[in-house]
């Protein structure tokens, strides 16, 4: 089969690699339909994932048609449309059993490897997923492929970020970078009925999340706009999506007295400079969210369903898995927002 394998930094390649085979009784092997890049894969592309080994298949975002299952398999059958948890869990640890799968024990990250034990992901045009019933979901009648593609991951993140930030109707909300992630945050703060304020340097992500229902700004108007929005207090909530130290600083500074920074960017700083002074004046509360397909997969896929919001609107770019370099080059750039592979 055809596959996109990380070579070495900065260099990806779609190469023939031998079909996956089921290897244990709770494995099934699906046929992609639809994967994308995200924003986390550019952290091996750059070589900043710690012991990242070369050839492993990327993708963490995917749907497809199930082709085998294993005899341990309970839940589906061949030619169910399926889409996956970006991560796969063993639901026998005691943050699994508590509901925490995203803190699992045993966790490991479709199209990662260093970080998490090996998982081959699904950009390819076959892949093998361990435990199946519990890291696949059945995709509904009346939601496409392409839509459901983003309950494998960055629907869940946005959706993480509104929900635990604790975005309620009124709210004056400041999205932080308009990425994929950010601009799903958008497009559920919006649907909860809050003010949405987006903020983003590229003015194609801008228009986005304008489309999306947000009043989108340059980083040098933020404040200016949260203030005029609030009557001068500050943000509710401020959503962090963009995974930069002065980003979350920046965030840090537009929330309002008791309001909450909620972070769903990825960050790796050890020493971030956090401003205790401020912090403590404002009595600001600041949460660390990873988005967790598992629990909020069924809800998201409903409200897809019954048209609430249709997350598929963000895809800039639609480009054949054979050009998956090419597609990789373009999203690093920002020449491309979010990018949808076709096998």
């Amino acid at each position: 089969m055809k596959a996109v394998v990380l070579v070495g930094p900065g260099d990806v390649q779609v190469q023939e690699v031998p079909d996956p085979v089921i290897r244990d009784p709770g494995d099934a092997i699906v046929e992609i339909t639809a994967t994308a890049i995200c924003g986390a894969d550019l952290f091996p592309y750059h070589g900043y994932t710690p012991g990242f080994e070369s050839g492993t298949i990327l993708g963490h975002e995917f749907t497809g048609v199930v082709r085998e299952v294993g005899p341990a398999v309970r839940n589906f059958r061949p030619g169910q449309r399926v889409v996956n948890g970006s991560m796969i869990r063993c639901a026998a640890c005691a943050s699994c059993r508590a509901g925490r799968p995203t803190q699992c024990d045993e966790r490991a990250l479709f199209g990662y490897s260093g970080v998490y034990p090996r998982l081959d992901g699904g950009q390819a045009e076959l892949v093998r997923i361990p435990a199946a019933d519990l890291s696949l979901g059945a995709i509904p009648d009346g939601v496409s492929d392409e839509s459901a593609v983003f309950v494998a991951d960055i629907l869940p993140t946005g959706y993480g970020a509104v929900t635990r930030g604790g975005v309620t109707a009124g709210d004056v909300v400041a999205v932080v970078g308009c990425g994929p992630v950010g601009l799903m945050a958008v497009m559920c703060a919006v649907h909860a009925g809050a003010t949405v304020i987006a903020v983003d340097g590229i003015e194609e992500r801008r228009g986005l999340a304008a489309s999306l229902g947000a009043t989108s700004v340059g980083p040098d108007a933020a404040r200016e706009t949260v203030n005029a929005a609030s009557g001068g207090i500050g943000a509710d909530v401020v959503i962090e999506a963009a995974g930069a130290p002065q980003a979350l600083d920046a965030s840090l500074h537009l929330a309002r007295g008791r309001g909450i920074v909620s972070v769903v960017g990825a960050h790796f700083e050890p020493d971030f400079p956090l401003n205790n002074l401020h912090m403590f004046e404002r009595e600001l509360t600041l949460r660390f969210t990873i988005g967790d397909p598992t629990n909020d997969r069924e809800a998201l896929l409903g409200f897809i369903g019954d048209g609430a919001f249709d997350p598929a609107a963000v895809v800039t770019h639609r480009i054949p898995l054979a050009d998956a370099a090419e597609a990789y080059r373009m999203f690093d750039a920002r020449e491309a927002t979010k990018v949808m592979l076709t096998p």
